[in-house]
């Protein structure tokens, strides 16, 4: 009788535990330790921040606490070889292309500056831009431009650059960081579009063991280089390692990239989401070479750094690395297995088979396939559920947990049938210990985050979101999700993020368009809400608060007569002081104050109470007073009237207040 066969469990381990060192760009607000805190918290394996404030020409030294509680974070990471999988981004302003001897020479204090703050943190790796030789620039239309000698002006860049470093070098004898040269896409005149520039300015230094490179995958392919197929992305490695050698790569920055191969264009994008293509990725991630050097996402961030929501992005971003990663590794691992002839029995993915006595349950106790009689069962309570047999749902799935507790699959189905009753203090602990269980299952981090958004608790929401996008980046409904969250939490600019995902992912999804509208009126953007609000109009039946918010739409971008139009439709939809004030503010705007007072007289006959109405007959009436150059009484007294009708209704109105004694009413 054959032994089990373990060989398929060792393939697959090797293939998914030896990951890249994954890391990120991550922020240094509050202290750049925090950065190493918030990289633990997110099992990274390297990260990239700023040692000091990136777009300026001084900075304060480093304090001594500060230095302090960057080592003590730097031993809580746990990495054996901490220092190599640390890197730092030099300033923006660093030129030392430049022809300028004033500006290169700033520029050469600058960057000595930061290759100090570098030594004294125990940084290994300093990224820099080479520099920009201000000269002619190189037409992205000559033929062969990548491989094209270098022109008059980027040589003499080159050498300039060299120098500089020549110099930096004798200055710090002895320093351990070594000064990483980035790739570039070469917009302007910026040197490092063409690998054999990186190549020319290590062989000039005098140290170039104190040099190496920083591949930007982004930056690769908007410079020209095409690595849009296995083939092409291996050749492209291939003419590296010839020109510049794969050995001298110190740091790989992974971002997707907005514009097309040869574009120029330095716009980073999420992984997926531009046109570096799955290949690209592959092939850098799947380089031996490049196996124990850092591999940081720059990908987009929001302008206030400290967001978590980078987090999120972070996360879903090398998730998507991993499945490019180990699409092939994985495919290899059955071939490699059927090679070594294993048995019909055994198992390559579920780690062996189903105990057949149950483990003493412990809180941390993993779950377990369910048989094929729990999966009928499984089946039959969810075909319960669906026909809206609660309780007998309910009971089966209860039944399946009396026998079996480690059945995140029956914990799910409690918590859908609790959550589809609008029970949701109910349905969240039945979903928190079914992702207890199995945090890789979608179902139980998307109804637990689901639950929890019900409940008001918006932070908790989102990171169960989080969770369930790294197990399926691609549900629509989660990004949906998520930008509602993001929307009541009061942060636009990401929720327009998942927003766009969202209506990417499922391009006929009305709400999704919704939500991108709201998102962009938030963000002072009226046109492409106007256009997300149009396109939800012909997926969704129209609603009041749809046509609500494409008359806010119209208003706010100026459109007045589509404004007024949409506005009376929405009265014929939906009759009530709301709608009536909405077609009363529309009328307002576009210089109709007669056919304004008119719709908000209506306003107020179906609610005296509502006092935006109110408000809106006081305006229209203080306006004629003020155009008749206050000669018309009857104006006066029925603005006096609203106004006062207003206060009544709601007394904290400031402004309200305001207006009626400046003009002595």
């Amino acid at each position: 009788m054959r032994a089990p066969c373990r060989c398929a469990d060792d393939l697959k381990a090797k293939a998914t535990t030896l990951r890249p060192r994954y890391g990120s760009h991550l922020s240094v607000a509050g202290g750049g330790h925090l950065a190493l805190t918030a990289a633990v918290r997110l099992q990274l394996d390297s990260v990239q921040v700023f040692t000091k404030n990136q777009r300026q020409w001084t900075a304060p030294p480093l304090r001594d606490e500060q230095i302090a509680l960057w080592r003590e974070a730097v031993v809580a990471t746990g990495w054996p070889d901490a220092p190599q999988r640390i890197v730092s981004h030099n300033s923006y302003l660093v030129n030392l292309a430049s022809p300028d001897p004033v500006a290169r020479a700033r520029s050469i204090a600058l960057q000595r500056d930061e290759l100090e703050r570098c030594e004294v943190l125990g940084i290994a790796w300093c990224v820099m831009h080479p520099g920009a030789h201000l000269g002619a620039p190189r037409r992205p239309s000559d033929p062969n431009v990548l491989r094209a000698q270098p022109n008059v002006d980027e040589a003499a860049g080159i050498e300039r650059i060299a120098a500089a470093l020549d110099q930096l070098h004798r200055e710090l004898g002895g320093y351990k960081v070594v000064t990483c040269l980035e790739t570039t896409t070469g917009s302007g005149t910026n040197i490092g579009y063409d690998f054999a520039h990186l190549a020319k300015i290590r062989s000039l230094v005098r140290d170039p063991e104190r040099v190496g490179i920083c591949v930007d995958t982004c930056h690769i392919v908007a410079a020209g280089y095409d690595l849009s197929t296995r083939s092409k992305a291996r050749a492209v490695l291939q003419e590296f390692d010839e020109v510049c050698g794969l050995a001298a790569v110190r740091v790989v920055h992974l971002n997707d990239s907005e514009g097309a191969m040869g574009s120029r264009k330095d716009r980073h994008a999420h992984i997926g989401a531009g046109c570096c293509g799955d290949a690209c990725f592959h092939a850098i991630l799947n380089a031996k070479a490049l196996w124990d050097v850092p591999m940081i996402l720059e990908t987009p961030k929001e302008e206030d750094e400290s967001d978590r929501s980078d987090e999120a992005w972070d996360l879903v971003n090398i998730k998507r690395l991993e499945a490019m990663r180990l699409l092939k590794t994985l495919v290899m691992v059955v071939l490699v297995a059927l090679l070594a002839g294993l048995p019909m029995g055994c198992q390559l993915f579920s780690g062996g088979q189903r105990p057949t006595k149950r483990a003493a349950l412990s809180p941390s106790a993993a779950p377990v396939e369910p048989t094929a009689n729990e999966q009928a069962k499984l089946v039959t309570a969810t075909q319960m559920r669906n026909a809206g047999d609660n309780e007998a749902a309910l009971a089966l799935f209860q039944e399946l947990l009396d026998k079996n507790p480690l059945l995140p699959e029956a914990y799910v189905g409690i918590g859908d049938v609790r959550f589809s009753q609008g029970r949701f203090v109910e349905a969240e602990p039945s979903y928190k210990r079914a992702v207890t269980l199995d945090p890789a299952d979608f179902q139980a981090q998307y109804g637990h985050g689901r639950s929890l958004q019900m409940l008001g608790r918006l932070a908790e929401s989102i990171g169960a979101y989080q969770r369930a996008l790294v197990a399926n980046p691609k549900s629509a409904e989660v990004n949906l999700n998520m930008a509602t969250a993001y929307l009541s939490l009061g942060d636009p600019r990401v929720a327009a993020q998942f927003a766009e995902r969202a209506v990417q992912l499922e391009p006929r999804n009305g709400a999704a368009h919704v939500n991108l509208g709201v998102s962009y009126e938030r963000l002072g953007r009226p046109a492409d809400a106007i256009m997300q609000y149009q396109a939800a109009a012909e997926l969704l039946p129209q609603t009041p608060q749809l046509l609500t918010n494409m008359v806010n739409a119209y208003v706010a971008d100026g459109r007045y007569p589509e404004a007024v139009n949409t506005a009376i439709a929405l009265t014929k939809l939906a009759s009530g002081p709301e709608t009536f004030e909405r077609l009363g503010w529309a009328e307002f705007r576009a210089g109709n104050y007669d056919s304004s007072s008119v719709a908000y007289r209506q306003s107020v006959v179906l609610d005296p109470n509502y006092w935006p109405s109110w408000n809106g007959i006081g305006v229209n009436a203080l306006n004629r007073w003020l155009l008749s150059e206050k000669r018309d009484d009857l104006a006066a007294s029925e603005a006096r009237r609203a106004f006062r009708a207003s206060m009544q209704a709601n007394p904290n109105q400031p402004k309200v207040l305001k207006l009626y004694t400046t003009y002595g009413l």
